[in-house]
């Protein structure tokens, strides 16, 4: 039996982290979709957790931002967070976050994966998630793609669909949920068989955490309610 793990969108929290590998002690393989920093806590210790777990790593948007220093226009509390967690890890693993792959391909136990993010990334209005592209738009987007399995970083709500002999499923976010339930999930992949996960954990010590970061406080509440509810405004 050959078991791999999916997760993406961490974004610096420790906690999340910890319930996946409590939950998933020995998998045969790990595959980051990125943004494993951003928005959250504690960036250096995700980030070297995750680097040193991980058989497959791409990149996202926020890895990308904080790797390479610009901004992109993003609003406030996105731009806070970014200095901060600029401040928190040194030249060499920032470094490491701006030279990450946007995509991956490669065969693992009999099947092809193809790991991406959806684009734009990071963007979580509804138009641009899995869970509500239609069958045309997902042929446009990925028909093309030779692989079993398109793993999809990005929307922080888990989604799987399907084309053609393709599946694309999205593991939504470990570290911060958008679908309007707090617990985080993941996606596991079992001998071709494909099924997210829920998995249940109290943020009460990440949210604590957040209210000793150098933020402004309603930014600190914006995230803190995040955590809490699962809510999808997190973008100021």
């Amino acid at each position: 039996m050959t078991r791999i793990i999916i997760f993406g969108d961490l974004h610096a929290n420790w906690e999340a982290l910890l319930a996946l590998q409590q939950a998933e002690r020995r998998p045969d393989a790990i595959l980051c979709l990125g943004d494993v920093v951003g928005y959250g806590p504690d960036p250096k210790r995700c980030l070297d957790a995750t680097r040193n777990s991980a058989t497959r790593f791409i990149q996202g948007a926020h890895d990308r931002a904080v790797g390479g220093g610009a901004d992109n226009g993003r609003p406030g509390l996105t731009q806070a967070t970014w200095a901060y967690t600029r401040a928190m890890l040194p030249p060499a693993d920032r470094e490491f976050l701006a030279a990450l792959p946007a995509t991956q391909t490669f065969d693992y136990a009999g099947a092809r994966f193809f790991m991406t993010r959806l684009a734009p990334d990071d963007d979580d209005t509804e138009s641009q998630m899995l869970i509500t592209l239609s069958q045309a738009r997902l042929r446009e987007q990925f028909a093309a793609i030779e692989a079993d399995v398109i793993l999809l970083g990005g929307p922080h709500i888990p989604a799987m669909r399907q084309i053609g002999d393709k599946v694309i499923v999205c593991p939504g976010s470990l570290g911060l949920p958008r679908y309007g339930v707090s617990d985080p999930t993941f996606v596991a992949w079992e001998d071709g068989r494909l099924k997210i996960h829920h998995l249940h954990y109290h943020p009460d010590t990440t949210i604590q955490k957040l209210s000793l970061l150098p933020l402004d406080p309603e930014y600190i509440l914006t995230l803190q309610s995040a955590l809490k509810t699962g809510g999808l405004e997190t973008r100021q």
